[in-house]
């Protein structure tokens, strides 16, 4: 299927969304921490504040023939290991306050935590591109939308000089693999039983190193 990448317009924010909703839509961790069918303004708050006001910020979509949005991603691009630093901080202390709608505050906020201290160890405070988001429509998934999106973000990163982090579910991990991303550090394993879930998950970090 043909498609495009672009960047993306603030007016084109609730369809992201929509998109992202649908995407993690069977993902039991993500609807525990997130109410994926409550209110969206804060959601959309944070990722037009992030388009319009945060320069490290990169947001892409594929488009198809039609105009249709098929996916997108949101990367953040750290030329400045200060800025990094800086962004970091503000991260973690607005994390520090689950969604007031979550499902499950508590597992909102070990996650991230634990997030944090990955990022710390590893890119935090240093020049880095980090994946935050990526989202591919479901009627649209396996048709190399994600794969093309990842690889928008990977050239930005290769024009500066940039090693990339992410945190990887079990669906997108084959995915990041084949763009050349490798495991490191130590896996988030997140037992769900105790959070009111029936499953074990595990995220995995993974880093694309500078390109050469």
């Amino acid at each position: 299927m043909s498609f495009a990448l672009h960047p993306i317009t603030p007016d084109e924010i609730p369809t992201l969304i929509t998109i992202h909703d649908a995407a993690f839509a069977d993902d039991v961790s993500m609807n525990l921490m997130y109410n994926l069918s409550g209110d969206k303004t804060d959601f959309m708050n944070f990722i037009r504040n992030s388009l319009l006001t945060n320069p490290t910020s990169r947001f892409f979509k594929a488009v198809d023939a039609n105009g249709e949005i098929m996916g997108w991603s949101w990367w953040s691009i750290y030329l400045d290991g200060e800025k990094h630093a800086e962004d970091a901080a503000a991260t973690i202390e607005h994390q520090k306050t689950p969604p007031k709608d979550s499902p499950c505050p508590e597992l909102y906020l070990d996650y991230h935590r634990d997030v944090a201290k990955r990022r710390e160890k590893w890119v935090t405070g240093k020049p880095a591109s980090i994946l935050q988001a990526i989202a591919v429509g479901p009627k649209h998934q396996r048709k190399g939308v994600g794969s093309a999106l990842v690889w928008a973000g990977l050239d930005e990163a290769k024009r500066h000089g940039l090693p990339t982090w992410l945190e990887a579910s079990s669906a997108g991990r084959k995915l990041y693999e084949k763009c050349g991303f490798r495991d490191v550090g130590e896996p988030i394993d997140i037992d769900l039983n105790k959070y009111g879930g029936n499953e074990q998950v595990r995220v995995v970090c993974m880093l694309h190193d500078v390109p050469s």
